[in-house]
């Protein structure tokens, strides 16, 4: 629940919807931020990292291996481990 954890930041939520972003919640359950999402899908237990795993492998697959952007690439080298990773 962004209003009771993360009160600080949650401006930046507020002018990302002005400015149109869609939000999606991924819970077990209709929680208090569910109710402020676009979406929400309900996973079962366990499910969350089957679904980024997924999600994982298709940014890697489709930005790294079969084509190289240039903006990704130059990420990953700045902001991420990947490089490490073997």
């Amino acid at each position: 629940n962004m209003n009771m954890t993360r009160t600080p930041d949650v401006h930046f939520i507020a002018e990302a919807r002005t400015e149109g972003t869609k939000f999606v919640v991924l819970s077990p359950d209709f929680s208090q931020i569910a109710k402020y999402c676009d979406e929400w899908i309900p996973l079962q237990a366990g499910q969350d990292t089957a679904l980024w795993m997924a999600a994982n492998h298709v940014i890697l697959k489709e930005y790294y291996i079969d084509r190289q952007v240039p903006y990704f690439i130059d990420c990953v080298k700045r902001y991420t481990d990947l490089p490490f990773l073997v």
